[in-house]
């Protein structure tokens, strides 16, 4: 379902989530009629044009009680979903499942009007255009009419509505943080203490009170508002609060003028001028939220810089009269970092070696499986390393995971602006951007981070040729093809690691009282630290549900990819992402590998299972392993191919999808700890 384009006529159709589900034509209400024919709906819309399977659908419907006549009533409530919205809406039978489609004229779907305006503030405030960031996010708010996705099954709701609400109250804080920059802090204060008191556990939201009584003049009431939330938080959670929560109390008591607005007095209210440098845009990590880091991102940035000043030398040939900036780029990294010790230190020691480096000291490729935590490796090594790169340190995300991977034109672009070339000099064309790019960073020391790069092609004319700079590229892929680079691939976390990381993300007191369930969690992770930061993250914010509770949802099979979603977060997503870029064949034998068993799969196995001889399947299932989808062992005898247990859970529901159903050949689960035995290649 792309995008939705508003029309003015009194027939446009409204299709309502972001409250009661609801549909009007020209203003008239259609009556969809009782939970499941909304359920229908919902379902079909939320899966932005995508096919939803029978599976799926009979889960959201029935939940865990389907009828024996279900697929037929799924027909049922799919042509009344069609007749009842009428002509130039299609809801197809695609097989495994329905697909909802709408013309590109004539439909308004609030989600995708509130998600478009909160993407366009989010990007002005990332700009420094906080008038416009809050005006954009206000109205994006204003499309909310109730608690998302009224009226239909329980299951929907319970898979989808947290994540809608986290969204939109990721949105209320960034509107908060813009009219906090354009000096709205007075009259902000009502507001924040009644949303505090509707959700006390927020650190995001105690943080911007805590900035907006300090801007008040009320400094003692911002210390004040710092210790109720401390006591909360150790009351409900037995925690601490967050990393970033803490050092804006420390900013409070010292008054440090990172606090103040950064739009000067004179423009509070306007768009900044264009030549004003763009604020960096900080993504929020579930326990860092939006707002605390950027009160105190200048303070933070002062506390870890080296002793003395540091000049940045101007390139000589920089034209005259443009002025060449030192970027500080990088995004905060996890405040909750655990494990990888050995592989942050052998990355940050080739980064601070003297001069003259060898090609691979300058360049590192840090890779593995979506959601293994290859940008926190690479952020907490940019930031130790960062007082060697006096000139200036850069985050650049190449989205290459994405429908729109970043073009290298386009990326070079970026860079040149970032080093305060004006858009207006900017070259046209590839190869005068490159040269450039390699003019303006020769005889500096920069350090730039290039994340999520899709392949070599984009890479090699971002690469700066000076050895005083140097690279660091996360990527799905090895980038093999890619010259003069070294590589760190990143595998599971250890199960002492992922325990550790459970803690801290979901609350000691709470693991600690059930520490049997927790092992169950942290198990059914598999050391993924995406898997384990949303399960963490869910079990913080639902601190009433027993820990079995969460334990018992992740550890059945038939729902765990499905529990492993959360706010903007979800690994099955991210393995989507990555599943689509591999060759129809790859596809197809990351299937039927999923259903040999949780144990490696040597290739004449997997040849039969496939129907090919044994050396097309060996460069099919090298090509997966070369991917990240499957793990090398080494055997007696030669090799064979492991899937993480979360990838085979992934590609069992593909082939079911895919190839309809197929019998269970070994269990689907397995203890990932023992699985883990046998020598890797």
């Amino acid at each position: 379902m792309g995008p939705v384009t508003a029309v003015g006529s009194a027939e446009t159709l409204h299709l309502n989530l972001l409250g009661p589900v609801e549909a009007h034509r020209g203003g008239t209400p259609v009556k969809l009629g009782g939970p499941k024919p909304r359920t229908m709906l919902a379902a079909l819309l939320l899966a932005r044009g995508r096919v939803v399977s029978d599976t799926r659908l009979t889960a959201l419907l029935w939940d865990e009680r389907p009828p024996t006549t279900c697929p037929a009533q799924l027909h049922t409530y799919a042509s009344r979903v069609r007749h009842l919205l009428g002509p130039g809406v299609e809801v197809e039978r695609r097989r495994p499942g329905y697909l909802l489609g709408l013309p590109d004229r004539g439909v308004r779907v609030d989600l995708l009007e509130f998600q478009e305006r909160a993407a366009r503030g989010a990007e002005a405030l990332a700009a420094g255009r906080a008038a416009t960031a809050a005006d954009e996010l206000r109205r994006a708010l204003a499309v909310w009419r109730g608690v998302a996705l009224g009226g239909v099954c329980d299951a929907l709701a319970d898979v989808e509505r947290d994540r809608l609400e986290e969204e939109r109250l990721v949105t209320l804080e960034r509107r908060i943080d813009a009219d906090l920059e354009l000096g709205r802090h007075a009259a902000l204060i009502p507001e924040l203490i009644a949303l505090i008191a509707a959700d006390p556990l927020r650190e995001g939201l105690r943080g911007q009170l805590m900035t907006a009584l300090y801007r008040s003049g009320r400094q003692a009431d911002a210390l004040a508002a710092y210790r109720a939330a401390r006591a909360t938080l150790a009351d409900e959670l037995g925690l601490e609060p967050s990393a970033a929560l803490r050092r804006l109390h420390q900013a409070l008591l010292s008054g440090d003028p990172a606090l103040l607005p950064r739009v000067p007095r004179a423009s509070r209210g306007a768009v900044p001028k264009a030549s004003a440098k763009p604020a960096p845009a900080v993504a929020p990590t579930a326990r860092e939220p939006v707002a605390v880091g950027a009160a105190v991102a200048a303070a933070a940035g002062r506390a870890s810089a080296p002793a003395g000043p540091v000049t940045a030398t101007a390139p000589a040939s920089a034209p005259h009269g443009e002025r060449p900036l030192r970027p500080a780029e990088l995004p905060p990294p996890p405040a909750d970092f655990t494990g990888r010790d050995q592989e942050v230190m052998r990355l940050g020691t080739a980064l601070t070696t003297r001069r003259p480096r060898r090609p691979d000291q300058a360049v590192h490729v840090v890779t593995g499986m979506p959601g293994i935590g290859k940008t926190a490796v690479v952020l907490q090594t940019a930031h130790r390393v960062k007082p060697s790169y006096p000139d200036g340190q850069i985050h650049l995300d190449l989205r290459g995971s994405g429908p729109r991977p970043l073009d290298a034109a386009d990326a070079l672009a970026e860079l040149l602006r970032l080093l305060g070339v004006p858009a207006a000099r900017i070259p046209g064309t590839l190869d005068e951007r490159m040269r450039a790019w390699r003019t303006r960073t020769a005889d500096r020391r920069v350090l730039l981070v290039l994340d999520d790069a899709a392949d070599e092609r984009t890479l090699r004319p971002l690469l700066p040729v000076t050895d005083g700079c140097a690279v660091l590229i996360t990527s799905r892929s090895g980038l093999y093809a890619l010259e003069g680079v070294s590589r760190t691939v990143l595998g599971p976390l250890s199960p002492p690691e992922s325990r550790s990381l459970f803690d801290k993300l979901a609350g000691r007191l709470r693991t600690g009282a059930e520490p049997a369930s927790a092992a169950a969690v942290v198990d059914a992770c598999a050391g993924l630290p995406l898997a384990l930061r949303i399960a963490g993250a869910k079990v913080a914010a639902r601190g009433h549900w027993p820990l079995s509770r969460h334990a018992d949802r992740l550890t059945d099979p038939g729902r765990t990819l499905a529990e492993l979603a959360f706010s903007d977060l979800s690994l099955r997503d991210r393995l989507m992402e990555a599943y689509r870029r591999l060759t129809p064949s790859a596809r197809r034998a990351l299937r039927f590998h999923s259903e040999l068993g949780p144990h490696p799969v040597q290739a004449r196995t997997a040849a039969r299972a496939l129907g090919t001889g044994h050396e097309e399947a060996e460069e099919l299932l090298a090509d997966l392993a070369a991917a990240h989808w499957a793990e090398v062992v080494r055997q007696p005898g030669g090799y064979a191919y492991r899937l993480h247990p979360l990838v085979r859970l992934f590609a069992r529901d593909m082939l079911a999808d895919e190839e309809g159903a197929v019998p269970h050949v070994l269990p689907v689960r397995s203890s990932w700890a023992l699985a883990r035995t046998g020598d890797t290649a």
